[in-house]
């Protein structure tokens, strides 16, 4: 976020996330006195104004945004994505702004997938967190579970759904476990396996890191890497006393 803090950007980024980028700087991202953004530094702006553009939208579906949710989006900025002090004041503003602004949820979403339809895990990521802010209430809201449904399609991770659902159950069970694998109780430790290293490969810290993406989803990716690990642990674990 350095060179969106300070200004001067040359990179216009269009559509609803580059309104509210807009609006939350200002003329400094359009009028290119200063820095330009590269590829990368663009598609990372994308992500970030994307992610609390659509949290600030998924607060607001019932109307109003409730103490829990709140709590929910400062674990986000302070666990999930381990935000310092200056950029989550800037998350809190682009949050703001989006809620009550004109262009709809499947908007950013839309325009959110155009610039990460290649990469599946991230797409995948920003399902997770909106779950993490949808369940804050212990509600099932009618309106947050259509925008999540709708997310879910605009991003064809239909297949994948149940399999970052079941991150968010409030038990530690091995029926959670085998979801969070996409694995199923009948299959065998190897074939579980195989699915257990595809999605290592997949979440492993070096690798996403070596992607190039923001630090923000590098350490959101490496939380899921580690509840991809304790999972296969459970099943392992059971595997083994069901042999011996």
């Amino acid at each position: 976020m350095g060179k969106l803090l300070g200004g001067g950007l040359g990179f216009v980024i269009g559509g609803p996330i580059g309104a509210v980028l807009g609006a939350v700087f200002g003329h400094h991202v359009f009028d290119g006195g200063g820095s330009v953004l590269s590829l990368q530094e663009k598609r990372q702006s994308v992500f970030f104004v994307a992610v609390f553009s659509m949290l600030g939208k998924l607060s607001k579906a019932d109307g109003k945004v409730t103490q829990a949710e709140i709590d929910a989006i400062e674990q986000v900025m302070r666990d999930n994505l381990r935000l310092d002090a200056q950029t989550r004041q800037l998350a809190i503003q682009v949050f703001n702004r989006a809620k009550d602004a004109g262009d709809s949820f499947d908007d950013y979403a839309r325009q959110f997938y155009q610039e990460f339809r290649g990469q599946p895990e991230i797409l995948s990521f920003l399902i997770d967190l909106l779950l993490l802010v949808a369940n804050a209430d212990g509600v099932s809201n009618p309106e947050e579970q259509s925008m999540l449904q709708r997310a879910v399609r605009i991003f064809h991770l239909e297949h994948a759904y149940e399999q970052i659902r079941a991150r968010h159950s409030p038990t530690d069970s091995l029926d959670k476990s085998y979801e969070i694998l996409g694995a199923s109780t009948d299959e065998s430790l190897a074939e579980i396996k195989q699915k257990y290293r595809r999605l290592v490969m997949e979440y492993h810290p070096d690798r996403v890191k070596a992607r190039g993406v923001s630090p923000e989803f590098a350490a959101a990716a490496e939380a899921r890497f580690k509840s991809i690990q304790h999972a296969f642990d459970l099943v392992e674990q059971q595997h083994k006393q069901r042999a011996s």
